[in-house]
């Protein structure tokens, strides 16, 4: 549950575990064992007080995110014991859910069942609402994906590439800038630690940016404002360089917008989600024959495990998408 709210980096000491009793069912409701927690940038968001485009955590609550379970009782005709299912869930061992109210059945014909909150997920269809959809690719394009190596960085660059794009990325470390080229999917990576964003973009996109897919802000979308190409397209999908941070410092350099005519389009994956099955039917067969690949970063060790798991994401430990692990499959 959320001990306490952060201010500035949030770290363990704002989580706290508790002992409850044996959740009972009662008519139409389903008993459900955790199996896989979704760690994911915007749960930082909901740790503040105030508004935003998710309600907040209430302290001494528990925290909810996107997770994975198996059926262990039901008195739900839609749902059997042995299914697994996804929903927006307490983090805990074992949940009950009203008349299974908001569970999402997983069809394991599609693959693992922790693909269903990551690669046939939410992070998946970000990365195609937002790579495809806003940013329109077209072949002989450059597009500029920021936290390459993130859950869904990864596959909008695969997705922009496989549009005809030239695809560079950039990342944290050497050790995931190594990594993405030797996956494939993109043209040029770069580590923003050790190169200067400016100095990269000049080396890597020589004839400018004509798609940035913004995860981070800050100076990151600064230095793609400068070397944006006229009417160039920006979906901006996170801004994880400011979460943990006091204040809002701006981004300057926004008279781009104007001069060079650029569509910049901020976007909530949670106003698609009525793409979702059409995405998953797309993009499943790519990943069943290698076409597409994806890592998932998942983190043994139980329910314990979820508060330095989400503190290691945020300081850039994770590669692909992060998941703990709190029951066997």
């Amino acid at each position: 549950m959320l001990a306490r709210r952060p201010v500035g980096w949030v770290d363990e000491g704002c989580f706290a575990t508790e002992d409850v009793a044996e959740p009972e069912i009662g008519p139409e409701d389903v008993l459900l064992q955790s199996v896989y927690l979704s760690l994911d940038p915007y749960l930082r968001g909901r740790m503040n007080e105030g508004p935003s485009y998710a309600p907040g955590f209430a302290l001494g609550a528990p925290i909810v995110s996107r997770v994975v379970a198996r059926v262990i009782a039901s008195r739900n005709a839609r749902f059997a014991v042995g299914e697994h299912v996804w929903g927006f869930l307490d983090w805990a061992e074992r949940v009950r859910v009203p008349r299974g109210e908001g569970l999402h059945k997983i069809d394991p014909a599609l693959g693992r069942i922790s693909h269903a909150v990551s690669v046939l997920g939410m992070p998946g269809l970000t990365a195609w609402i937002g790579a495809i959809q806003i940013g329109q690719p077209v072949p002989g394009d450059t597009v500029y994906v920021s936290s390459a190596a993130g859950a869904v960085g990864q596959l909008a660059g695969q997705f922009a590439k496989r549009a005809g794009a030239r695809v560079v990325g950039s990342v944290g470390s050497e050790a995931k800038r190594a990594h993405l080229l030797a996956r494939g999917g993109f043209d040029a990576v770069f580590n923003y630690k050790t190169t200067p964003p400016d100095e990269a973009l000049r080396s890597h996109c020589p004839r400018g940016i004509d798609v940035y897919f913004d995860n981070v802000g800050g100076t990151t979308l600064e230095a793609a404002l400068r070397h944006a190409n006229a009417a160039a397209r920006f979906p901006v999908c996170g801004m994880i360089s400011a979460y943990n941070t006091e204040g809002d410092a701006g981004i300057r350099g926004l008279q781009a917008v104007l001069t060079k005519r650029i569509t910049m389009t901020g976007f909530i994956i949670y106003d698609h989600v009525h793409h979702l099955p059409a995405y998953q039917a797309r993009v499943a067969p790519w990943l069943r024959s290698g076409e597409l690949w994806f890592d998932e970063d998942i983190v043994p060790g139980g329910l314990a495990q979820a508060p330095a798991a989400l503190v290691g994401l945020f300081k850039g430990e994770a590669m692909g998408k992060r998941l703990v692990q709190v029951a066997p499959e």
